[in-house]
């Protein structure tokens, strides 16, 4: 599989419900996105579903993985920015080379899976991590580029994140759960 690949799969099968738009943008934006996340996850096999893990703190995981790769981004293009102003994009590049260790951390937490951060860590090294970080990164810029659209900025956003879920299920869950 290849990340344009990915991408396509995840708009088709979002298009087969494009309604399920949601606003990104809440207090609870990790709870709820874990939420749609495992709607996603389990559409396929709702049988075997279970039910969703209210008692997992998916603020706490989110901004872990979401402030870590901000304190990262922040040093780095402070310390690029001593040595030359022109080198402060290069930052963005370590805010991703954070990120991408979280990879799959919600998935693996929606899955129960145990210590959810080392794993999704493993994993995303086994996948190969110049791979992840290029298909991140190319997944980011899909979603940016969705914000660009007036009239429904959140649909390639929406998609980018069933993108991590589909790429989850293919390359991840069966061995995290064997």
């Amino acid at each position: 599989m290849t990340v344009g690949r990915l991408l396509s799969e995840s708009e088709r099968q979002f298009d087969k419900r494009p309604a399920q738009v949601q606003q990104v943008f809440s207090s609870n934006v990790f709870d709820a996105g874990a939420r749609w996340m495992f709607q996603k996850l389990h559409e396929d096999e709702p049988e075997t579903a279970g039910a969703f893990d209210a008692s997992i703190n998916f603020s706490y995981y989110g901004y872990l993985k979401y402030g870590l790769s901000l304190l990262a981004f922040l040093t780095a293009g402070f310390v690029l920015g001593q040595i030359h102003l022109w080198l402060m994009p290069l930052a963005v590049l370590v805010f991703y080379g954070f990120e991408v260790h979280f990879l799959f951390l919600f998935p693996l937490l929606l899955d129960r899976v145990e210590n959810p951060i080392q794993t999704s860590i493993e994993q995303t090294y086994r996948i190969g991590f110049v791979k992840a970080l290029l298909w991140v990164f190319t997944i980011a810029m899909y979603m940016l580029s969705g914000l660009l659209n007036h009239r429904n900025p959140w649909r390639k956003w929406h998609i980018g994140c069933l993108s991590i879920v589909l790429w989850y299920k293919y390359e991840v869950r069966n061995r995290v759960q064997s």
